[in-house]
């Protein structure tokens, strides 16, 4: 991880890490010591998870090398972002769909449009990590866009870019 590690101290209850253009933010509750060990081991629980992040994205940005995917992509991106994301699909299926571009069941069965084979890479990306965020919170708020903040930090840009694919 490039960049500077701070901590600013906040009135808050519970600690909280963000990565920033100019390195780590770690936000704790004013009555904490920076250089505790609940502290410390957080920062160090954090910094782990982001090395196995960055280590996954790696390995998913080679999957593939041009800008649309394959059959065998898709489910190669699926299986790596359920990784990443600590969730269970027990399948992938491919299929035509008129009005998604995916969805996910609770039980893990992940289905996709065939129309995604036609989007840049970032977009297939962003599609699936917004589908398998919901394994863990089932609607848009707070917590599914921070989830989404950790994974994709412009997840909002690619957002407002698949809706103009749609509209094309």
């Amino acid at each position: 991880m490039k960049g500077e590690i701070r901590i600013q101290k906040q009135n808050r209850k519970s600690l909280a890490m963000k990565v920033t253009p100019g390195g780590i933010v770690v936000l704790i509750p004013r009555e904490l010591d920076a250089q505790s060990p609940p502290v410390q081991d957080f920062i160090e629980a954090g910094l782990q998870k982001l090395q196995t992040s960055e280590a996954c994205s790696e390995r998913s940005e080679s999957i593939c090398e041009t800008s649309e995917v394959s059959l065998e992509d898709l489910n190669q991106l699926a299986t790596l972002w359920s990784e990443r994301l600590g969730v269970e699909i027990r399948r992938v299926q491919v299929r035509a769909m008129w009005n998604k571009w995916a969805s996910c069941s609770s039980n893990g069965i992940l289905t996709l449009s065939t129309d995604l084979l036609e989007l840049p890479r970032d977009l297939v990306d962003y599609v699936i990590c917004h589908e398998l965020v919901h394994l863990k919170v089932p609607n848009h708020g707070k917590g599914f866009q921070a989830l989404m903040g950790c994974h994709i930090p412009n997840w909002k840009e690619r957002e407002l870019r698949l809706a103009r694919w749609t509209d094309a």
